[in-house]
C-alpha cells in the first residue's frame, strides 16, 4: 500500500490596508518536479487541517487547484537520458525545447478568497493537498508534491 503524501503548509504575512483596488491574486508555484506521478494539488486557505478527504468548497477555504501529468517516478531511457543539464551550460541561442523533466510552474487565480480574508486578518495560510490519480511501485508517494519556491502575486488596478 502507498504512503500518505506530506501536505504542503505555510503562512504568508498580508500588510493590506485596502482590498477595493485588488484587480487580481494568485500564487504561484515556482520550480514544480513532475518526474514522479501524476496527482492534483488541491489549495485550501485558512484551513491546517486540510486532508485528503476535506470537500472542495469555500466553507473549508478551497480555492483551487493545478494538476500535474507525471512521468511516473522511474527513467527508462539510457545514463543520463533523465538527468537535466544545468541552466549555466545552456547555449542561449539554442532554441530547441527544454529537457521533458525541467521543472514545471502553475498558478491559480485566488483573488474572491484573498479580499475576504485580508478584511479579517493579516496572515493568510496556505496549504496544498497533493492527491496521487496514478499509482506505481517506484514512485516516491510521500514526497509527491516538490516545488523550489511559492509566491503570492497581488495586481493593483
Amino acid at each position: 500500500m502507498a504512503k500518505v503524501p506530506k501536505v504542503f503548509k505555510t503562512e504568508i504575512a498580508l500588510s493590506l490596508k485596502d482590498t477595493k483596488n485588488i484587480a487580481k491574486t494568485t500564487l504561484e508555484f515556482h520550480g514544480i518536479n513532475h518526474s514522479g506521478p501524476s496527482y492534483e494539488a488541491r489549495i485550501f486557505l485558512n484551513n491546517k487541517n486540510a486532508n485528503e478527504k476535506t470537500a472542495k468548497t469555500e466553507k473549508n477555504g478551497y480555492a483551487g487547484s493545478f494538476y500535474i501529468f507525471g512521468h511516473g517516478g522511474k527513467c527508462y531511457g539510457g545514463p543520463g537520458h533523465c538527468r537535466i543539464p544545468p541552466k549555466d551550460i545552456a547555449d542561449p541561442y539554442d532554441n530547441r525545447r527544454s529537457h521533458p523533466l525541467t521543472p514545471t510552474f502553475r498558478y491559480v487565480t485566488i483573488t474572491k478568497q484573498l479580499q475576504k480574508i485580508a478584511k479579517k486578518a493579516n496572515k493568510i495560510s496556505v496549504t496544498v493537498v497533493p492527491i496521487p490519480r496514478s499509482y506505481n511501485e517506484m514512485a516516491d508517494f510521500e514526497n509527491l508534491l516538490q516545488f523550489e519556491k511559492l509566491s503570492l502575486i497581488i495586481y493593483d488596478k
